[in-house]
């Protein structure tokens, strides 16, 4: 299993050519849902990967978002799950 943010979908492959998104953005109606989903992830496994040393930059940035912005990435990501073919 592996997961990944917007930006790491868009350098690795071509399935961003055509997308609306933008993988610079993690909130807002034009934030690539792939961002949302990659940082509610490790917010929700935080416990897991503390852990890991290959993980401790990502959550160190986890660490600098405010809790507003983790609720409008909680809220989106669970939009995105409840709802994926409108994104």
């Amino acid at each position: 299993p592996y997961v990944s943010s917007g930006s790491y979908i868009h350098k690795m492959s071509n399935y961003c050519s055509g997308c609306r998104y933008n993988v610079k953005e993690k909130t807002g109606d034009d934030a690539c849902p792939f961002n949302s989903l990659y940082w509610n992830f490790l917010a929700e496994k935080r416990e897991h990967f503390e852990g890991n040393q290959r993980m401790a930059m990502m959550l160190s940035t986890l660490d600098k978002l405010d809790e507003d912005g983790l609720d409008k990435l909680r809220d989106r990501a669970l939009q995105v799950v409840a709802n994926p073919k409108d994104y």
